[in-house]
């Protein structure tokens, strides 16, 4: 495929490295001259100094011939700029970092694939660190559209303790689906896990405003 990377910073310099490794054609973009020389370096990536900011730039890209953009750079304003950008140009595949959830939802109404709260992740894996290694709440939520995937965690005080998975699926609504339960060790079917033990971690597929009815379920 070929991929645009807006931003060569520590998020965009490893995907571009990663991306060329498996042999996709990729395309980095940052101002900063000795980040796209550090990359170019690296991996056989070409490299283009120049503002995001620029609407030039696409143009002199023809970006409607890439398949994937990638907005990664540190400031979510950019991050959302390059996403219309990229929808005006119709490229169909737009991945964006953000750094808080009101950027996530202006680029969920601008219709990305996917976009990738870092905050959430750093904290969810501080929070594993800190509980323990099956005990984090949440480690990372994936959006797409009004989708999110989301991993709940049965304590010793949980609700769920002892229930079925079939009995918490049936009190929730259609709109939130448990895909998976992980015991530690394996990934579960959801359906013959017949009792819930404390550090099973739930993973499910829900709408956003429905993300409340899983925790009432779990407790």
């Amino acid at each position: 495929m070929k991929i645009l990377v807006i931003g060569g910073g520590g998020v965009g310099e490893s995907l571009c490295v990663r991306l060329a490794k498996v042999g996709h054609s990729v395309v980095v973009v940052d101002k900063d001259e000795s980040k796209v020389r550090r990359i170019t370096a690296e991996a056989d990536v070409e490299g283009i100094v120049r503002d995001a900011t620029d609407p030039m730039l696409y143009d002199e890209l023809d970006l409607e011939t890439f398949d994937v953009v990638v907005a990664a750079t540190d400031r979510d304003e950019v991050n959302l700029f390059v996403s219309s950008i990229a929808k005006e140009y119709g490229v169909n595949r737009i991945f964006v970092r953000a750094k808080n959830r009101a950027t996530i939802k202006l680029l969920n109404m601008l219709g990305v694939e996917a976009s990738v709260a870092e905050n959430d992740i750093v904290a969810g894996i501080l929070f594993s660190e800190i509980e323990g290694r099956f005990s984090a709440v949440e480690i990372v939520n994936i959006y797409t559209g009004n989708f999110v995937i989301v991993s709940r965690t049965v304590t010793k005080v949980s609700k769920a303790l002892g229930k079925s998975v079939r009995e918490i699926t049936s009190e929730l609504p259609p709109t939130l689906k448990i895909i998976a339960v992980f015991d530690g060790e394996n990934f579960l079917d959801p359906d013959k896990v017949l009792s819930l033990e404390p550090g099973y971690i739930i993973i499910a597929l829900s709408k956003i405003d429905s993300v409340d009815k899983l925790d009432e379920a779990i407790g």
